[in-house]
């Protein structure tokens, strides 16, 4: 019998349909994070006081002005060592073979700190080589991975500009893959770690089974100058040498290490009528830095709505972090970051710490205070604690810009 056309139609929309709705749902894929999975700091190897800095900022020719101001500026900053990679500021801890890169010259020594930039360009190449080396070398292991997994090579520093550049002396040197894929970012300033995050974080992202190698270092020391005003001094009072890297990949919730620091989102906001609250240059004696004395109030004034935007994409408040790390740039950075966000010095103990030890190191900064965090959240797990469980890290760009990152511990 001849079943009418109208009827087969229907039992063959019946028979999709049925298929459609009876099949077994597909398997949801999980979601891929950007992990931690590495993470390692070092300094140069001359640790200076802030009275043996002060001593020497004093010294120096050519400061008649200021010269009063020195040991204030040098003491009222919360930091009581820095690091730096030449000898000049401990001639007493000189390792042997290493000369002082600013002897006295000139006549009665007047133009002792009037180096022409490509000196302190290769100065910099020398020192910045073996500290970065030794710095990622220790990421990779505490990563547990091997180097021909790294993909991807962020090299980031506002201090070096060199080429060929510090890449190809770590892939030289590591023994890293030649056809590693790299990325320079210079001159973002104390932020720059973050625009360095914000690189790996897309490349593991884009290649699931490729590993990113994130570098970050400064030698502040190199473009010493002393020149007679406010603000270099309080520049030569603040800034410090310092190298760190992470090895990120991407990870599931179910395949990441317990514990592990996954970098959720990023967050960038470029402040209005900022323009000269940080800018650089680079001039016939060196790399320098002007800080207006505004910047403590753009901070203050504008992170409490960066933080609240970043925060709401994700439906979140300030109150659900568990920890900052605030970038340690300075006593009255960390003191209008704390005024504008209401967080108490509890609560950015770690940045204080940083800053106390180190003082500010530019873009590795922010990222000894995750280490910092990242440490104690070990120590928490080890003694059968929760730990944390997601909080925020920034740091400042020139313009004047907040840079951050939103972490939670899978």
């Amino acid at each position: 019998m001849d079943l009418d056309l109208n009827v087969l139609g229907a039992l063959a929309a019946a028979f999709v349909l049925a298929a459609i709705f009876l099949r077994p749902p597909r398997p949801k894929e999980d979601k891929l994070y950007p992990i931690i999975l590495g993470f390692a700091t070092g300094n140069p190897p001359y640790r200076v006081s802030q009275q043996e800095a002060a001593a020497i900022a004093e010294k120096a020719p050519g400061v008649n002005e200021v010269k009063p101001l020195i040991q204030r500026i040098y003491g009222n900053g919360k930091i009581s060592h820095r690091y730096m990679a030449v000898p000049d500021f401990t001639p007493s801890q000189a390792l042997p073979g290493d000369e002082l890169f600013f002897p006295p010259r000139g006549e009665n020594g007047r133009d002792q700190f009037k180096v022409p930039v490509q000196e302190r360009l290769d100065k910099f190449r020398e020192k910045a080589v073996p500290l970065v080396v030794d710095v990622c070398r220790r990421a990779a292991q505490d990563a547990g991975v091997s180097l021909d997994e790294i993909g991807k090579l962020v090299v980031v520093s506002s201090t070096g500009f060199i080429g060929p550049g510090l890449d190809c002396h770590l892939i030289d040197e590591l023994g890293l893959r030649r056809d590693v894929d790299r990325a320079l970012i210079g001159f973002m300033g104390c932020a720059a770690a973050m625009n360095g995050f914000r690189v790996g974080m897309d490349y593991c992202r884009a290649k699931p089974g490729k590993l990113a190698l994130v570098c970050c270092v400064e030698l502040s020391s190199v473009h010493t100058t002393f020149d007679d005003n406010v603000n270099d001094a309080i520049l030569h009072a603040i800034f410090g040498d310092g190298c760190a890297a992470t090895i990120l990949g991407a990870r599931t919730a179910a395949t990441a290490p317990k514990g592990s620091f996954a970098i959720i989102d990023d967050h960038a906001w470029l402040m209005e009528g900022t323009e000269d609250g940080i800018t650089l240059a680079i001039n016939m004696y060196g790399i320098s830095c002007t800080l207006s004395k505004y910047l403590p109030q753009y901070i203050a004034k504008n992170m409490k709505g960066y933080v609240e935007t970043f925060l709401g994409k994700h439906g979140l408040e300030m109150e659900d972090m568990d920890f900052w790390a605030v970038h340690p740039g300075g006593r009255r950075i960390i003191e209008e970051a704390q005024n504008g966000l209401g967080l108490s010095e509890e609560q950015c103990k770690y940045s204080w710490q940083v800053l106390d030890q180190y003082g500010n190191m530019l873009s590795p900064s922010v990222m000894f205070v995750l280490d910092l965090i990242m440490k104690d959240h070990k120590k928490a797990l080890a003694r059968g604690e929760a730990g944390f469980s997601q909080g925020l890290a920034f740091s400042f760009s020139p313009g004047v810009g907040a840079e951050g990152i939103f972490l939670k511990v899978l």
